[in-house]
């Protein structure tokens, strides 16, 4: 961990702030390499089951299936919108798309 991030979690601390980040979940997973382009890539689009998110991911899919094409797309809702999606879900994702697009709404 870098200073600076030490520093923010401390002053978050002294203030009472909680971090909303699962250390767990943050411990398990990385950041997949930058794609070259969209184009034709399948899209993964990953719901909280909250108001407005499935509405948001689908205009969000359209947008992009109509500039770049997409070779397809994978809409899936978690199942609690307070916690990571399960590894069952995350599996499916990684397998089926080239990347995948969340988005939290009420």
């Amino acid at each position: 961990m870098t200073t600076a991030t030490n520093d923010v979690e401390e002053r978050l601390r002294l203030m009472g702030i909680l971090s909303p980040v699962d250390p767990e979940a943050a411990n398990r997973w990385r950041p997949a390499p930058r794609l070259d382009t969209l184009h034709g890539k399948v899209g993964g689009f990953l719901g909280n089951r909250k108001a407005n998110a499935g509405l948001l991911l689908h205009n969000v899919r359209e947008l992009l299936d109509r500039d770049l094409e997409l070779g397809d797309s994978v809409a899936v809702d978690k199942y609690v919108y307070s916690r990571p999606a399960s590894d069952e879900i995350i599996g499916q994702l990684a397998v089926r798309c080239d990347f995948v697009v969340t988005a939290i709404a009420d």
